[in-house]
């Protein structure tokens, strides 16, 4: 055997143990002894006290009678050819160690007893299997440190990068090493005589019944890869042959036992991959594994910087982050666990926490409430109806009254918060009031938001009162922003027949109208539709414009990406977008307001993003350290996927202004939804906009403040041309089919009010 075959640092990952007591080795001792290549260690005399000294337990040896000792020992056994030499071929290092039986009763000698001999013995004979050797390799070295095993099978494709190096025991002399070999070779030169076995290709359909079973099953599976299809074999596998299964995250110390052992029809991760299709796991991007992770993880249990970082994977990170002291943390936490159930302790299935933030209770880990806010009773609203109204010529009957405000309730509404209360007078009036309780929110800039709604929704009532053949009278009651009263209808007369309204087609639009989120692909508007869409947009004081440029959208994509981030860095925005999505079916049933996260049409990944946000922790550390540009990806597919975004102006920033604003949104929106397109809002921007540029105290930053500034100059180059227009609202159109779920709206009897 030469040299250089020992040394081929490709190959080899195991040592080469040698027994000079065999011809044969003793051979390859003296040829390894006399390379000029090849570091011999030879310590045998410092072991041999050791060994004097554990079998003298009850005193402590001076090291003059130690040292006597030692060359009384040697003087009838030949020195050289006592215990055995160990050759490592990747350091070129011979090294002189004890038999066996000696060896790992000194190098387990500290261990006793809290590991006792016969415990030890047990151990000694238990098989491990590892996949993953990143947080694996810490497990591995913890259980090999305390000899917790017999047998060790280490699984891995990858190569040591220079990125592995803030969390693997390595250096940079390593790099490009198979890290499965990295882990065998410390192994071997902590403890020659434990014996490894390597999967360099990692862990395949192929190999796996092999890694579990070939030379006797496996007594524990230990999973720390990242591949999400190789995570769901392992435990099907392991579940098929009843191997028990532990798991660390390294985030919160969570430490994931599953005793398929002895619960063989326990469902994988505890049943919470129910829904996922598993054929599909293969394939999917870093980015796209988020949500499949937080099934895994769940959502509540992250920490705060860990749910920072899967929102910037795909962005400013490729992949979820790992420290050093907490892949420590889980070699530590499993060694324990193993070590436990390998004696054959209760070790239960279920997930278990060691986290430091809560332990030291640090300053970062404290929950911050976020307050719901309490809506009155409709029976509580206050209100005073105005009397500059004449009394209606035409009372409506109830069944009229109850469609006429069913269709204005169908209007859309910043976040669907649906900001109305309407009362019905003695005088058969409706008149429309703010719900400011309802309302309140930084994107409702002096009630402007809501008032875009009250447009639309008082449009609704033309529509519908014209297809009942009743003409009414529409009274802007609002003069000066934050009023409480809107406007007042009163109903002139009755026809059986519908009247000749202006634009009366829209009305069988009304209950098709609807917000689209899908990002199908783009749709190029043909000209009819932009004039057809032009047309119903006609009206005093507001004005239409819009862009279907390709560079155009990619700019406004970085403006509306750009201020969603600002707007949840913003305290009072950052609440608001939590109180008004209903994160669950059952929210949005229950209240029949907000916005239900089903109409956000989001992918698996972004959901999982998005129930991110629900921490502000989360955003305040984006705040503090100036990220969270992961925050724009999903505002960036919006407004690149469309066919073009619309503007509606007016010269006049006047709260009857405003309401005509709605009036035209309803109009193109509702035209565009007869012609098939969807359509859906993206205006929270300018909100922003206004309030920033003239309120003094905006609660933003001056670094913040600056970006704005930055945003609004982008955004005034692709619009406001003239400059002295007011943005009122943007929205986006595109063609995407039907969205998969529709908003809800409140019952009537949660708005109107007959007196």
């Amino acid at each position: 055997m030469s040299i250089k075959n020992f040394a081929d640092q490709n190959v080899n990952y195991s040592a080469v143990i040698l027994n000079p007591t065999l011809e044969s080795d003793w051979l390859k001792i003296k040829e390894l002894q006399k390379s000029e290549f090849v570091f011999v260690s030879d310590q045998i005399e410092s072991q041999v006290g050791d060994l004097i000294k554990s079998e003298n337990p009850e005193r402590t040896i001076p090291s003059q009678e130690l040292k006597d000792l030692v060359l009384n020992f040697f003087k009838e056994i030949e020195k050289e050819k006592y215990g055995n030499w160990v050759f490592f071929p990747w350091k070129n290092t011979l090294v002189h160690v004890l038999a066996e039986g000696e060896f790992i009763k000194i190098r387990t000698l500290r261990n006793n007893f809290k590991i006792t001999p016969s415990e030890q013995d047990l151990l000694s004979k238990k098989k491990v299997g590892i996949v993953g050797l990143s947080v694996g390799q810490s497990i591995a070295l913890a259980m090999t440190l305390e000899r917790g095993y017999g047998e060790i099978r280490l699984a891995d494709f990858d190569t040591l990068e220079l990125s592995n190096l803030n969390r693997l025991k390595a250096g940079v002399t390593s790099l490009g090493l198979e890290k499965v070999v990295l882990a065998a070779r410390e192994i071997a030169e902590i403890d020659p005589y434990l014996k490894v076995k390597v999967y360099r290709e990692g862990i395949t359909p192929e190999n796996i019944e092999d890694f579990l079973l070939e030379d006797g099953k496996l007594d524990l599976l230990i999973d720390e890869c990242d591949s999400l299809d190789i995570k769901v074999l392992l435990r099907e596998k392991a579940r098929k042959h009843r191997v028990a299964v532990m798991m660390d995250t390294s985030d919160r110390g969570m430490l994931d036992i599953e005793r398929f052992d002895i619960e063989p029809d326990r469902e994988l991760f505890h049943g919470l991959l129910k829904g996922v299709d598993v054929n599909s796991l293969k394939s999917l991007s870093n980015t796209e594994k988020v949500s499949i992770v937080l099934k895994i993880t769940g959502l509540e249990t992250l920490t705060p910087r860990m749910k920072v970082s899967l929102l910037e994977i795909g962005q400013t990170i490729s992949s979820w982050p790992q420290l050093a002291s907490g892949v420590f943390l889980g070699g530590a936490s499993v060694a324990h666990a193993a070590r436990k159930f390998l004696l054959g302790e209760d070790v239960k299935s279920g997930r278990f926490y060691v986290d430091f933030d809560q332990l030291f209770k640090l300053k970062e880990a404290e929950e911050i409430k976020v307050d719901a806010p309490v809506f009155e009773q409709l029976s509580d609203f206050q209100f005073e109806v105005p009397t500059n109204v004449l009394q209606s010529a035409y009372r409506l009957s109830k069944e009229e009254l109850e469609l006429l405000v069913d269709q204005a309730n169908w209007a859309p509404s910043g976040g669907n918060i649906q900001p109305w209360v309407w009362v019905f007078d003695k005088k058969g009036v409706l008149h429309l009031f703010h719900d400011k309780v309802r309302s309140h929110s930084m994107l409702d800039y002096k009630g402007s938001g809501s008032l875009i709604a009250f447009g639309a929704a008082l449009e609704n009532i033309r529509l519908q009162a014209g297809k009942l053949g009743i003409e009414v009278e529409i009274i802007y009651q609002i003069s000066d922003f934050e009023q409480d009263c809107i406007a007042s209808v009163r109903f002139v007369s009755k026809q059986p027949n519908p009247l000749p309204i202006k634009f009366a087609e829209l009305v069988d639009g009304i209950n098709l109208r609807c917000t689209n989120r899908k990002n199908a692909s783009r749709y190029i508007l043909r000209e009819e539709e932009l004039q057809a869409l032009a047309e119903v947009a006609k009206e005093d004081d507001v004005s239409m414009e819009w862009t279907s440029e390709p560079e155009d959208l990619v700019q406004l994509a970085k403006v509306v990406g750009g201020m969603d981030r600002l707007r949840f860095f913003h305290d009072q925005g950052l609440m608001d977008f939590i109180n008004e999505v209903r994160w669950t079916e059952k929210e949005a049933i229950e209240t029949k307001d907000g916005i239900d996260i089903a109409t956000l049409e989001l992918k698996g990944a972004e959901r999982a993003a998005m129930g991110l946000l629900r921490d502000p922790r989360t955003i305040r550390f984006f705040r503090k350290y100036l990220m969270g540009y992961g925050l724009t990806k999903i505002s960036k597919d919006t407004i690149t996927t469309a066919s073009a975004i619309f503007l509606l102006k007016t010269p006049n920033y006047t709260p009857v202004s405003i309401l005509k604003v709605g009036t035209v949104l309803q109009r193109v929106w509702i035209k565009a939804n007869m012609l098939g397109l969807s359509a859906q809002p993206v205006s929270a921007m300018l909100f922003i906009f206004h309030m920033y540029l003239n309120e003094k105290e905006s609660g933003f930053t001056e670094i913040e403040g600056k970006e704005i500034k930055e945003l609004k100059k982008t955004f005034n180059y692709i619009f406001n041309k003239p400059v002295d227009q007011k943005e009122i609202f943007m929205f986006r159109v595109n063609k995407a089919g039907d969205p998969s779920v529709k908003s809800y709206r409140r019952d009537l009897s949660e708005t109107l009010i007959t007196i």
